[in-house]
């Protein structure tokens, strides 16, 4: 029999195939990764400079990923979900000049204290992970290693789904 670019064991298969399992095996690091680190995001508090506006805030909350602004108190504080807790971010928010004061941020340890309260969102390793924190380019790399594993396992799927139904046919039509 000749072989077709559809054959199994041609190297335009084999490339597609790797292609394929290498979609499949960063979604599933990125499952288990999610499974395995995901928590609750601990709850801090935020003190913003006066001059500080409403836009620059949202900025800044969003560079920090601190997020639902609730519970101001006197002062001006407001309760904030952390969802990156890495020291380099603790670090940032701590030296921010626009930031006057922080609350269950260890300043001189850049931590935050395993005894916090919890606050409403959940965090998890891309939370802490340089360029998967934005949740816009984790997106984007959901999609194309789900392209991969499509575009490169879907064939062979696609064989092994009528491969089944042949044989249940023949099963089936068998007196």
């Amino acid at each position: 029999m000749a072989r077709t670019s559809h054959s199994p064991d041609t190297p335009r298969h084999r490339l597609r195939r790797a292609v394929g399992l290498v979609g499949a095996a960063g979604l599933a690091l990125l499952g288990a990764m999610y499974w395995l680190t995901h928590e609750p995001a601990p709850r801090v508090r935020v003190l913003w400079h006066a001059e500080v506006t409403a836009e620059q805030r949202t900025s800044l909350e969003n560079r920090y990923l601190l997020r639902n602004p609730r519970d101001p108190l006197s002062n001006g504080s407001l309760a904030y979900d952390l969802l990156d807790t890495s020291a380099s971010n603790l670090q940032a928010i701590v030296a921010d000049p626009r930031i006057v004061d922080t609350g269950f941020i260890e300043r001189n340890t850049l931590v935050v204290p395993f005894d916090v309260e919890y606050g409403g969102e959940w965090m998890w390793l891309a939370h802490r992970t340089p360029g998967l924190r934005h949740a816009q380019l984790r997106a984007i790399v959901i999609v194309a290693l789900a392209a991969m594993a499509i575009g490169g396992l879907g064939s062979d799927l696609w064989r092994a789904w009528q491969a089944a139904r042949r044989t249940q046919r023949d099963v089936v039509a068998r007196p």
